[in-house]
């Protein structure tokens, strides 16, 4: 079964026959997923040349009848939504294609006889859709930021590091937990801004002097708990994203959800100028707790390396952007990267609206300063952090580099997925990382 959409749009009919095939509640479609492929492993194709996108729907591995809603969207500004029946014996075929460099992104959602996206439970218990997605490019290695960067970018970045060196490096540190194994401290760190940097830190027991990296992680986009981490051969930082407790209760995070810091990032007033941008303080705190580890004895004093996902992956490069003698950056389905983009019709994906003051927070912006080796992994099917901006971090940065595209991977794993056996595209350069 062959439908053909950019230019050409074809929708289907569901049959009698089909419905009667559908379950009708969540809790039988429990061994359900959509399956897909595409024509190239990689992928890649030419400025016009067809893209073709195969999708299956299974019940226990098994293949059988359905229905979908395929949802396209393509880096000119072009996005459609068609019905389209699944046979057992044969896939669906969608064909796309894209005139310029960029990325096409194709997404298959089961459909109830209702015509509603079919449920099961995810790992939580909570309900999610079944989908499945895949993406494939145009000459990705052509694309550059939407909007050149600020003109003023690094001396912004000067003026933001004078505000934190103004406010002294004090530092609170309680034990909560201890065994044979490793120290884990609370951390309060002064920090310019409305909060002061907070945190775990995680240290082997009887770790040596200057014996040890320094490894510190960045938290994703949310307003919650963070948990300590334990790396048997490094010291462990994670930072939480707002300064606020790290151990509070339920209501306590909340509270601050549904208050203080509903929305935080989005506020369009607050964007127009980088001073006043919620990021400013966060990227501010996290180079607080880089100043605060290489004061730790069991530092090494030469490895810092750096990591996080999605909001995480957004500090990680921002961070490894403003030290300099930062030694690694590991980072997954990165965050804030060409805001700009959504000006050139490039897949918008979950972000603020662009603002002038976003400018001096964008992940490509500030890769462009990175020299040290950069290692990301990103899903060809992400509808909050789309592949094209990711692909324009990787092109930006300038030392040795490894970018891992997957197909199936949205911004969470799709129902089935398997990263282990998932089509991938991949890119180094200069040369193969370590």
């Amino acid at each position: 079964m062959t439908r053909h959409l950019f230019p050409r749009l074809l929708p289907a009919v569901a049959t009698a026959a089909l419905v009667a095939v559908l379950p009708a509640r969540a809790e039988e479609y429990t061994a359900w997923t959509i399956t897909g492929w595409t024509d190239r492993p990689e992928a890649r194709y030419q400025p016009g040349e067809p893209m073709k996108f195969y999708f299956r729907i299974l019940n226990a591995d098994q293949p059988v009848p359905g229905k979908v809603r395929i949802t396209l969207a393509a880096d000119d500004g072009r996005r459609t939504e068609t019905v389209h029946e699944v046979s057992a014996g044969k896939p669906l075929e969608i064909t796309a294609s894209l005139s310029r460099p960029g990325f096409v992104m194709a997404r298959a959602t089961l459909l109830t006889p209702q015509g509603n996206a079919a449920r099961r439970p995810w790992r939580n218990q909570q309900l999610r859709d079944i989908q499945y997605g895949m993406g494939g490019c145009v000459e990705p290695e052509q694309l550059r930021p939407a909007l050149p960067e600020p003109r003023d970018f690094d001396d912004f970045w000067t003026k933001a590091r004078r505000e934190l060196a103004d406010v002294p490096l004090k530092v609170k540190r309680v034990i909560r937990q201890q065994d044979s194994n490793f120290t884990v401290y609370d951390l309060t760190i002064a920090a310019p801004g409305p909060r002061p940097a907070r945190g775990y830190l995680t240290i082997p027991r009887n770790a040596a002097p200057r014996s040890l990296p320094l490894d510190i992680q960045f938290d994703g986009y949310a307003v919650h708990a963070i948990r300590p981490r334990r790396l048997s051969n490094a010291i462990a930082l994670i930072i939480n994203a707002h300064g606020i407790r790290n151990d509070g209760d339920e209501n306590y995070y909340d509270t601050l959800a549904r208050g203080e810091l509903r929305r935080y990032g989005f506020r369009n007033e607050e964007n127009e100028s980088p001073g006043s941008c919620y990021f400013k303080y966060m990227i501010l705190r996290n180079l607080r707790a880089v100043e605060y580890g290489r004061t730790l004895p069991e530092w090494d004093g030469r490895r810092i390396q750096f990591s996080g996902g999605s909001q995480g992956a957004f500090q990680a490069v921002a961070v490894t952007a403003l030290t300099p003698d930062a030694t690694n950056c590991r980072i997954s389905i990165p965050w804030l990267c060409d805001l700009g983009g959504v000006t050139r019709g490039r897949i918008r994906g979950w972000r603020p609206d662009w603002r002038p003051g976003l400018g001096y927070y964008d992940t490509v912006h500030f890769a462009a300063r990175i020299t040290c080796p950069v290692q990301i992994t990103a899903g060809l099917s992400d509808w909050t952090c789309p592949p094209s901006g990711v692909q324009v971090l990787y092109n930006q940065l300038k030392g040795r580099k490894e970018l891992t595209f997957y197909q199936g991977l949205e911004h969470g794993a799709y129902f089935g997925y398997d990263q282990k056996k998932a089509a991938r595209m991949v890119q180094k350069a200069p040369a193969a990382l370590p």
